[in-house]
């Protein structure tokens, strides 16, 4: 049985520190904007209150942060009450929030420098993977050490992931979720643009699932194609280029702003002048990487 301190018992934080309760660890938890019921909730299932960081931290093995941005994580960590400021430094920190990936390395050297161990573990899911305990745990930091923490990350998580060096957590969530978010929008405006044009919604999602635009091009396209050095012609970028703007005059004519198809056609316009314009579409990650001078 691990003793843990939890910082930030919020949407997510709350039913991941019960996760830990629920798995018999020793639990304390503190939280700068904390909410009565979720307080009420782990006292009743034997977590303890603490009003103040240095309450949190005596005795603790472990301590986590689930706060909502990195400023909130530097005050915990840095500020005059910070954890840093205590007494106490035989103890493991894990934040879980998600932030700057430059932040986790700025505060994981402060860290280093007190010789305490810390680790960036953001979580990607949703709140009933955090209350069922089937979060996917993005984890950087020191790989010899990992092991020390996975049994407790494991009582949140299904699926725990180590990713690389300081950061390297963070890294991959922001990764993860500026492709999720970014297709989001994409996908809002594929069926904005499939409900103006009068084609029956569920047929449309039905047949959209059977192509690379509902399967994605990573479980699709691009491991067949440039994932695999062949970016032979399948599909070429001008074929790609023609139909996307086919697409934008369909929405033009329909009163519907494809804001994300016009930012992409200007990738492909500028790919169509290359050598690229008659390489398979797949190709647009090698172009990419050239256009920001990736080797």
């Amino acid at each position: 049985m691990s003793k843990v301190g939890f910082i930030g018992v919020g949407t997510m934080g709350c039913p991941m520190a019960v996760n830990i309760l629920s798995k018999g660890h020793n639990l304390n938890f503190y939280d700068p904007f904390i909410n009565e019921n979720n307080k009420n909730k782990l006292e009743k299932l034997g977590g303890s209150y603490s009003s103040t960081i240095t309450n949190l931290l005596e005795d603790r093995d472990f301590v986590i942060t689930m706060l909502p941005n990195g400023n909130n994580v530097k005050d915990v960590c840095l500020g005059d009450d910070g954890l840093l400021k205590q007494g106490k430094k035989d103890f493991i920190y894990i934040d879980m929030s998600t932030i700057l990936p430059a932040d986790s390395i700025s505060i994981n050297k402060s860290f280093e420098s007190h010789n305490i161990l810390m680790f960036d573990a953001p979580v990607a899911r949703l709140v009933n993977n955090a209350i069922d305990g089937t979060l996917l745990i993005l984890v950087g930091g020191n790989e010899d050490k990992f092991n020390d923490i996975k049994p407790l990350l494991e009582t949140m998580g299904s699926d725990v992931v180590y990713c690389g060096k300081s950061g390297s957590g963070s890294k991959m969530k922001i990764i993860n979720n500026y492709m999720s978010i970014v297709s989001n929008i994409v996908t809002a405006e594929t069926l904005s643009l499939v409900e103006k044009s009068g084609i029956d919604l569920k047929l449309a999602i039905n047949l959209l699932t059977t192509t690379a635009a509902g399967k994605g091009h990573l479980n699709v396209s691009y491991p067949i194609k440039v994932l695999n050095n062949d970016v032979s012609p399948g599909f070429k970028n001008t074929l790609a280029l023609k139909d996307l703007r086919l697409a934008l005059e369909q929405g033009s004519l329909d009163g519907i702003n494809l804001n994300t198809g016009k930012s992409a056609l200007n990738l492909y316009e500028e790919a169509d002048k290359t050598k690229y314009k008659d390489l398979d579409w797949t190709s647009m990650f090698n172009f990419v990487k050239e256009v920001n001078n990736i080797t």
